[in-house]
């Protein structure tokens, strides 16, 4: 599919070559950071859940009191 395209704005000129290839290259980049962004968040939904759990442990340790009137 990309070496059709490629072709096609070849004929069409210098400008239309360089724009296909600008093109493909910031699809490609921007495919690997949102890869590594998905990392990311995937990481910090795991801290999340410990965090979670700890604030929840805290609580349970500490319970509330309440203000007599």
């Amino acid at each position: 599919m990309e070496n059709e395209v490629v072709r096609y704005f070849l004929s069409q000129g210098p400008f239309a070559a360089l724009f296909v290839w600008l093109l493909i290259y910031v699809m490609r980049a921007n495919k690997e950071r949102e890869g590594r962004l998905q990392d990311l968040l995937d990481k910090f939904s795991e801290k999340y859940d410990v965090i979670i759990g700890e604030l929840r442990d805290i609580k349970e340790r500490f319970p509330r009191q309440h203000k007599g009137g």
